[in-house]
Order: C-alpha cells, then structure tokens, then sequence
C-alpha cells in the first residue's frame, strides 16, 4: 500500500491503521541428554574408522564447550595446549579466549592426533581435515553432524552443528551453572543472548512448584 501512495495510484494507505500481528519465533530445538547419549554412541558405532574420531571429537567441542564452527574448524595446532588443559579459541574481531579442556576433550583430541597422520595434508596447520586433505568447510560440518542425527534416529526442525551447541549451552543452563560463564563459553557479548538458550520442561516446572515455601504451614497451632 504504501508502494502504491508512492507511485500516486492512490492516495492514502487505508491499511496503516491496521494493528500488526505479533510474531512469535519457533520454540528452538536442542537435545536433552539421552538424545546427545544416543547420538554419540550411533556415532561411534556407525561412522567409518577413519573418520569416528574426527567426528566425535567436533561433537564435543559443540556440545562440551558451545563452540561455533567457525571457532572449531579454525583451530590450528598451536590453539591446542593440551599441558595446559586449554584451548585459545579466535571469537569474531580477532578476539583469543582461553577456554579449559576437561579430560574427555583432551583424550578425545588425543585420539584424533593419533589417526590424523594418515590423512592427506596432515603437514596442514589446522587442527581438522577433511578426507580431501583440505581444511574443514562449514557446509562439510554441517553435512557431517545432519547425517549422525539421521542415523540416529534424533529428527529436529535444524539438523546442524548449532542444535548441539544449543544444546550443551540449554544444558549446563538447566543445570544450574553459573550463567555469566556459559555466556563466555558461547561467546556473547550481551546476557540477554544467551537467555535464548534457556528452557525448561513441564516437569521441571512442577518440580519447582512443588519445592517452594509455604508460609503459614507450622505442626504448631498460633496461640
């Protein structure tokens, strides 16, 4: 309407009083630990020898530490500092966070090393290859992680990389850890962007309602 006032076919927009409807996003998808469990383990089961380590080891870093695939496929070498337990993770504008490894994702990334001689262009400074020898493109993660989910069985509304990053952030949200630090893992210059990644379920609400006080309640009568 507003293009036809412009073009002078009419004269006023009859339609700017409207009130326009309010538009909700879609509830966003992420993986409750049973699916991640089912996931991995599809995974190890199903993925070829050459590339299950690979592949297992990118999981983790989504779901274990909320890394984007930007962040995981330019890793180099030297940004993994397994004496230390740490990874140094390049962010947007350049910016290098520490990030702690756990165990796993250090025996993970040990794992990972040992195979990763045999792949064409293991003399490459990135830490992941495909099986072309090249570094990593987000489209061959995405394919990689939207193919594990398929065979697992596990069917959301987005199949990639960033439902599992969702995922460990919604988790160790419900967990109740320390949100200022599950916005670092994640990245987020502002809290409220990382809120999007909290969720609960009906029966955590019920839960919660349950467990709250009741004032008034006492064994004693009030004299």
């Amino acid at each position: 309407m507003d293009y036809l006032v412009s073009e002078a076919l009419i004269l006023d927009n009859i339609a700017a009083n409207i009130d326009k409807p309010k538009i909700y996003p879609p509830k966003t998808d992420y993986l409750n630990f049973n699916e991640l469990e089912q996931l991995y383990q599809s995974e190890a089961q199903h993925a070829s020898a050459k590339m299950v380590d690979r592949n297992l080891l990118l999981f983790s870093l989504f779901t274990d530490i909320c890394l984007r695939v930007s962040e995981a496929i330019n890793l180099k070498m030297k940004d993994v500092r397994l004496e230390n337990r740490e990874l140094w993770v390049t962010r947007k504008r350049n910016k290098v966070d520490r990030i702690p490894l756990n165990d796993d994702l250090a025996d993970k990334f040990l794992s990972w090393y040992a195979v990763r001689p045999g792949f064409r262009g293991s003399d490459l400074d990135w830490v992941f290859l495909s099986s072309h020898g090249q570094q990593l493109r987000p489209r061959q993660v995405h394919y990689i992680v939207s193919k594990a989910l398929q065979r697992a069985g596990i069917i959301k509304r987005k199949q990639g990389p960033h439902l599992l990053r969702h995922s460990g952030a919604s988790l160790k949200a419900r967990a109740g850890e320390n949100l200022v630090m599950i916005q670092y893992l994640l990245g987020h210059e502002n809290l409220n962007t990382t809120r999007r990644y909290l969720h609960f379920d009906w029966e955590d609400l019920r839960e919660m309602v349950a467990r709250s006080p009741k004032p008034g309640e006492s064994s004693e009568n009030p004299s």
